[in-house]
């Protein structure tokens, strides 16, 4: 990625010329398509050539579940005697469970192996669709529907991250590429093999009877792929040595991989646009079929085949994208949203042509320009996002946007009842403006890509950097690099660093608002911090809770605020020692050890710290730190009160 300077201006006219020659002349992609295996290894580098072909496999076959049933819609629609507002409710109800799905999948695959959770969200998706073919009722197909959309709740966060540590940074864009062919390969499949086999057995269950074969298969050959290490490639192009590629990232719980994720802004914005990307990108999908039904009278086989036909288009786009994507990521990814903004116009004048289109070919190549259009971005897109979400919550980053795709979801009934009302051009017309502003939301990214990335490779760095002085005997407790704290648009703390070795006694020293107080609370997680990195012991809480802090032995005794004024000393000592409840023999060990130093404790054990003199409130404060028995003490306004 570039340096620090002036940036010259992008021309995004011949910088989509110059990478839509990779895919124009002959001479720059015929060889691939001689040797496509040869083609892979350059797209891999020096990643797993397997582990791409596996969860490409498994992503297509996912999307022919998907697209059978879209493409269907109306033959099953009929077949069960609904409504499109019905329809679209069910599509808006399975798609809520499968969003619903894929963040505790998400936890899950941050903090156990990967590749398992894939292999079973593939047998998963397989029995739902062939549950799908045999519903006999509206209720039964939510319940499989539901159930299928386990697959689009595994691949997306589980996927994207084994990819982000199998393969190297500048490789991603072509990775993730080639994987989102997957889609676009199940996308033209998947609509002929579903509109061919109803037209042929004259029902449309049996697609879904046939589909679980390809599914198995990649299910069994996924049980060969091998678990990569968290983080590697970040540290890697970081400068990291092996023995700090090598590092395993530690388990994220799930409130510190929210709060760790709640803090990026860049993904904070891509969130704000997913209600509107969700209503509108799923929705033109599930119109597309009735428009072509309604206005053309087309039938199942050949809407399969007007679907399918605009696929192939889509793998020009993502080709072009990788191409496109990659230049801009390494030059500097905030280029690859900037290049959103005019992807997000273009984009909604393609799709209102789709809506308006009079004839059905103009229908067609409004529909394959769209869809080339919306592809091209997608490459870039993804690798940066998977730079700027550190490894060891990644699944958790990518999957909490499905989340923000309800609110969108919930829309869907009321872009049916359009439909059914004023036809399906009103209800695509409505959703172009909402494409648009979604696309123009994601876009702001531009501005914050470049920082979280950097805090990314900060802490990753940090934390290898500290493991290697413990292997070489040069262990300190807590390492403070590059900390950044604001209040609202407050900055405090600006690139503080510091370190706390082993049994040292470290003062601060400021003036009152310089942060003092700010930076112990950042330490122990009352605080949310920004940027930078605090690792403790070894282990990264720079957004832990505070409660899993405190377990991990560092305590803090806040400055003038240290005790419960209504309770009483003994009840101060008990809820301090909140850790120790399940064994309340140690902790009555535990409060005599602490109070021995502190004789007035015991003799006002009865009364409110209210009561008690400045000096003796401070005492209390620091007998309840001292319960825990910290490795590291920290103490706000140690003499207050003294």
């Amino acid at each position: 990625m570039s340096g620090d300077g002036v940036q010259a201006p992008v021309g995004w006219a011949s910088l989509l010329a110059e990478s839509a020659r990779t895919v124009v002349q002959p001479s720059r992609w015929w060889p691939s398509v001689r040797h496509p295996i040869e083609g892979l290894r350059r797209a891999v580098g020096d990643g797993p050539l397997s582990a791409l072909v596996v969860l490409f496999g498994l992503n297509a076959v996912d999307e022919l579940d998907r697209t059978g049933f879209g493409i269907l819609i109306p033959n099953i629609r009929d077949d069960l005697g609904m409504s499109n507002a019905g329809i679209l409710s069910l599509v808006a109800i399975s798609l809520l469970v499968a969003f619903l799905l894929q963040l505790p999948i998400a936890v899950a695959a941050d903090r156990y192996p990967r590749v398992p959770l894939a292999i079973a969200g593939a047998v998963a998706w397989g029995v739902f669709s062939l549950f799908t073919g045999l519903a006999n009722g509206a209720l039964m197909l939510v319940i499989a529907r539901s159930g299928a959309g386990i697959g689009r709740a595994v691949v997306d966060p589980t996927h994207n991250s084994l990819l982000a540590d199998y393969y190297a940074v500048d490789r991603r864009s072509s990775v993730f590429s080639v994987h989102r062919g997957a889609n676009v390969l199940g996308q033209f499949a998947g609509p002929l093999l579903a509109g061919g086999l109803a037209a042929a057995t004259g029902t449309w269950r049996t697609p879904f009877f046939v589909f679980i074969i390809p599914t198995a298969v990649f299910a069994v050959l996924a049980l060969r792929l091998r678990e990569p290490v968290r983080g590697g490639q970040e540290r890697r192009a970081a400068g990291g040595d092996e023995d700090m590629i090598a590092l395993a990232e530690p388990q994220a719980s799930f409130e510190e991989a929210f709060r760790l994720c709640n803090e990026i802004p860049s993904l904070r914005r891509l969130w704000y646009s997913v209600p509107f990307l969700s209503v509108s990108l799923i929705g033109f999908v599930s119109l597309a079929g009735i428009l072509y039904e309604q206005t053309y009278g087309l039938d199942e086989l050949q809407r399969g085949y007007l679907a399918a036909s605009v696929e192939p288009f889509q793998f020009i786009g993502l080709a072009v994208g990788a191409a496109m994507g990659t230049k801009l990521f390494l030059r500097d990814p905030s280029l690859v949203f900037k290049f959103l903004r005019v992807v997000a116009v273009v984009s909604g004048v393609f799709a209102a042509a789709f809506a308006l289109a009079p004839t059905v070919w103009l229908t067609v190549i409004a529909n394959i320009a769209l869809t080339s259009c919306l592809a091209i971005i997608l490459p870039g897109l993804l690798a940066s996002l998977s730079v700027a979400i550190p490894a060891r919550a990644r699944a958790v980053g990518f999957a909490i946007a499905s989340y923000w795709a309800i609110p969108g979801l919930l829309v869907l009934p009321l872009i049916g009842w359009l439909t059914d009302r004023y036809g399906a051009r009103v209800g695509m017309l409505v959703m172009v403006p909402v494409l648009v502003i979604g696309g123009l939301i994601v876009s702001t990214v531009a501005s914050t890509i470049q920082g979280d990335i950097a805090d990314v490779w900060t802490g990753s760095l940090a934390r290898a950097e500290d493991a290697r002085e413990r292997a070489e005997g040069r262990a300190k407790l807590l390492v403070v690099r590059d900390l950044h704290v604001s209040y609202d648009n407050l900055r405090v703390l600006t690139g503080l660093s510091m370190e706390v070795g082993e049994g040292e006694v470290v003062a601060l020293l400021g003036t009152n608002g310089a942060g003092k107080s700010t930076l112990l609370g950042a330490i122990a997680g009352t605080v949310h911090a920004h940027r930078g990195a605090v690792i403790f012991d070894g282990r990264d809480i720079t957004h832990a809770p505070p409660q899993e802090i405190a377990h991990l032995g560092l305590g803090e005794m806040p400055g003038g605020k240290g005790t419960f004024p209504s309770l009483t000393v003994a009840e101060n000592l008990r809820a301090a020692g909140w850790m120790l409840r399940s064994d309340p023999a140690a902790l009555a060990q535990r409060i005599d050890e602490v109070c021995a130093p502190f004789p007035v404790l015991v003799e006002r054990t009865d009364e409110p710290a209210a009561n008690l003199s400045g000096g003796q409130q401070q005492q209390l404060a620091l007998a309840m730190a001292l319960l825990a028995r910290p490795r590291l003490l920290m103490i706000d306004e140690l003499s207050l009160g003294l």
